[in-house]
């Protein structure tokens, strides 16, 4: 990603966690607490967490801890589940910081990992956490998971030819602007999705690390070894083959020679939560990565009303047109 291209952003939190969840009201207790001691404090943590139609009391519990620790923090609460990859999808697009960590809501990774992601996202875009690399640790792991975990993984390597030891590690973190890139144009709702983040951030030449992480299985785990891993095969595959194709992402740049501070906080405060904003030499420049295909166009007709007085124009990018971005 170009580190000269300036970002704007809506919250003043250092990084956005984004957790997935459902029905995790027995589970996700220690990982909010956890969350509380990490390095960074809980002021500058904008804590996501969407419940993927969960029909126990995880909405209510987290909302609870975000009130009494989490001021900048929000619980998504879907009216059905529609997988893992859909929650986050949803969490990163409602996301409004530099620093996105996505993780599992069962704390399988030890939340060390958070500052080795931090040090490494200052030469990387995107850290990916691994259980295969030297110097990390795995307890609990059944056979069949490792198996299967392997296999996918080696599988995904031989389609893509990118070299990632361990696609299927629930944790990783990304440069906020290209977690919003990747997650707005990804298809995957189901667990294959963090192969096709994968894939689309070497397609869009971004720069992937891998760190060492200690990994713990977690009992009553989520994840359905052989039937999740049949349709993971399936839906990576029908994603290879383009059978679903994303969207472009859509825009609107707003003209002004000059910087313009009056401008720049008129904008941040008009535009929805999760927008990503650019400012441009020739003005301030909004994508709406957070928005469903056709809702762009009534934000952008808004916007125009009120900014009558900029000159206006409508942006669109495709896949193809993402380092004009990052």
């Amino acid at each position: 990603m170009k580190r000269n291209t300036k970002f704007l952003f809506k919250s003043s939190a250092k990084i956005s966690v984004i957790l997935p969840a459902l029905n995790e009201e027995k589970r996700i207790s220690p990982l909010l607490n956890a969350l509380r001691s990490i390095s960074i404090d809980p002021q500058n943590i904008e804590l996501i967490v969407v419940d993927d139609g969960s029909t126990d009391d995880t909405s209510l519990l987290c909302q609870q801890v975000i009130n009494d620790f989490f001021p900048k923090g929000k619980v998504i609460t879907k009216s059905k589940n529609a997988g893992k990859g859909s929650a986050l999808r949803t969490g990163v697009a409602a996301a409004n910081t530099p620093i996105i960590i996505t993780m599992d809501a069962d704390m399988a990774t030890d939340l060390q990992a958070i500052d080795s992601a931090l040090l490494a996202l200052e030469t990387h875009d995107v850290v990916v956490g691994s259980r295969n690399l030297q110097g990390s640790t795995t307890h609990g792991t059944s056979t069949i998971r490792r198996t299967v975990t392997t296999g996918f993984s080696f599988f995904n390597r031989l389609m893509t030819r990118h070299n990632v030891s361990d696609t299927q590690c629930g944790f990783k973190a990304y440069r906020g602007p290209a977690a919003k890139i990747l997650f707005a144009t990804s298809v995957i709702n189901g667990f294959s999705h963090d192969a096709e983040i994968l894939d689309l951030a070497f397609q869009s030449n971004l720069s992937v690390q891998e760190i060492a992480v200690n990994w713990t299985a977690i009992p009553e785990s989520k994840v359905r070894i052989i039937k999740d891993s049949y349709e993971s095969f399936y839906e990576f595959c029908a994603y290879r083959m383009k059978l679903r194709k994303p969207q472009p992402i859509q825009g609107l740049m707003v003209a002004s020679q000059l910087y313009d501070s009056f401008l720049t906080e008129e904008i941040l405060h008009s535009i929805p939560d999760g927008s990503l904003c650019l400012q441009r030499d020739t003005g301030i420049e909004i994508l709406f990565t957070n928005l469903e295909n056709g809702n762009e166009l009534h934000l952008g007709d808004d916007l125009q009303k009120k900014f009558a007085n900029y000159e206006l124009s409508r942006t669109s990018y495709s896949k193809g047109d993402f380092s004009r971005i990052l």
